[in-house]
């Protein structure tokens, strides 16, 4: 519970290279017995990746916020999913990370995946302005548009839900990538004797 040394602006983490986190929250709800998943189309007006495919709620991880505090909170505010089902039936899935160069410097991302069963009644309802429309597709229709319309997702929301995919059964392990793509979604994370602090 030490002090953090430095708190640095999420907008300047990359010129630094240090790692940045975030959360990723799949909601999802089965209909006529098949799993489904809540997709987000990114409002036109976001100055990043707009119209694009992403997860139920997503953000980065501020300050002096829990990961499941902030997963809670972009659930409530993208989705407006009430605190009940948030607080029953949110779950920890482990993590997604990666790195990539930048024009500003080196990108170094973790992202804190979370899994919500959504009631099969309950449709996503955006609140504040960041999601044009919620899309419900089968997983293995969002496997097929991974596999042959990538240009569709937002890059790292597609790597969350590749990873969903892979940890429900939606990727067979007989399929020639199943390893390499198992391996990558956590080929880098910060060190792990590092911690988030806030």
């Amino acid at each position: 519970n030490d002090a953090p040394l430095l708190r640095v602006e999420r907008a300047a983490v990359v010129a630094f290279g240090v790692p940045s986190y975030g959360c990723h929250v799949n909601g999802w709800t089965r209909r006529d017995g098949e799993m489904h998943i809540w997709l987000a189309k990114r409002a036109l007006s976001k100055p990043t990746y707009p119209g694009l495919l992403d997860q139920l709620a997503a953000g980065g991880l501020p300050a002096k916020t829990s990961l499941l505090e902030n997963a809670k909170k972009e659930s409530a505010e993208e989705a407006s999913i009430p605190p009940e089902i948030l607080d029953r039936d949110l779950r920890a899935a482990g993590c997604v990370s990666y790195r990539y160069a930048a024009k500003r410097g080196l990108s170094t991302k973790t992202l804190a995946v979370f899994d919500l069963e959504l009631p099969e009644d309950l449709v996503p309802l955006n609140g504040d302005g960041e999601v044009d429309a919620f899309v419900l597709m089968p997983v293995d229709e969002a496997v097929r548009s991974l596999r042959s319309e990538l240009y569709r997702w937002k890059p790292n929301s597609a790597l969350v839900m590749l990873d969903f995919a892979v940890r429900h059964g939606f990727v067979s392990p007989d399929d020639p990538e199943f390893i390499t793509v198992a391996h990558d979604l956590r080929s880098y994370s910060a060190s792990s004797r590092a911690s988030v602090r806030s």
